[in-house]
């Protein structure tokens, strides 16, 4: 007995609650009292205010998170820029230093020397693709 006043205490909270669910959802209003409507509307931006203080403290946290972001990017873009400026520091002589002279056509020591008298051959092509004659036989067959 005991168990059938609680299940049926349970099913009259159940429907009230999903009535209550029905209004707020603006479902089957017609049957409300002024009083009601007002006590909904009320319940309704009590809601909406905390929703909103969610959603600003939500995107407050995120600027937060990418104005730490955009620091730390800044660090490293200016740590970077003088990392390679003291590369390049290191690669280039200094302003005022000479380069060694070296004797007439001795190669510097870090440079492989360049043949000399050596012909260079290239291709020119003349004329539409497909029938090709090149610039040396042409002159020789002239």
């Amino acid at each position: 007995q005991q168990v059938k006043a609680d299940a049926l205490s349970l099913a009259k909270k159940l429907e009230a609650l999903e009535d209550s669910k029905r209004k707020i959802l603006g479902e089957n209003l017609g049957g409300c009292s002024t009083e009601e409507l007002h006590f909904l509307e009320g319940k309704i931006e009590k809601s909406l205010r905390v929703i909103r203080g969610k959603k600003t403290q939500l995107l407050e946290q995120q600027i937060a998170k990418l104005k730490e972001k955009e620091r730390t990017l800044l660090k490293d873009n200016e740590d970077l820029r003088g990392k390679r400026n003291l590369e390049a520091r290191l690669l280039l002589p200094a302003p005022n230093s000479v380069a060694p002279l070296q004797p007439r056509g001795e190669p510097a020591p870090e440079q492989e020397p360049v043949p000399r008298d050596e012909d260079v051959e290239t291709e020119l092509y003349i004329g539409l693709p497909g029938v090709r004659c090149s610039s040396r036989r042409s002159g020789q067959a002239k």
